[in-house]
């Protein structure tokens, strides 16, 4: 079955971690959806904010709707903006900083299979 919503009915899911700021998800397609093989979900970092500095064992694509900032990995900052697609490989450090004037928001793809 098909599955079609707007992103406004969709709820913003604040992310509480000691090593985040302002930083929300809003998971757009998942399991409650009946995707089986990818999740697509909105992550949203408010200025000054930053998400975890993480790894993981799964892979996952960005794609930058909004605004710029830095990736941060175990080799340096990369810079990031409006436009950007980002490959991420599995278990590679990772967080994303907002250095700009304005939110920086992002699609993230990850696999359903984890």
């Amino acid at each position: 079955m098909i599955y079609h919503k707007n992103i406004i009915e969709i709820k913003e899911n604040k992310i509480e971690a000691d090593d985040a700021k302002g930083v929300s998800i809003t998971s757009l397609v998942g399991e409650a959806q009946g995707a089986k093989n990818f999740f697509m979900r909105i992550m949203k970092i408010e200025k000054g904010g930053y998400s975890p500095y993480h790894k993981h064992a799964w892979e996952h694509e960005n794609y930058i709707l909004k605004g710029e900032g830095f990736l941060k990995t175990e080799d340096g900052k990369i810079p990031v903006k409006e436009g950007d697609v980002i490959y991420i490989p599995p278990n590679e450090l990772h967080c994303y900083i907002n250095s700009g004037n304005e939110e920086l928001k992002l699609i993230c793809i990850i696999p359903s299979m984890l």
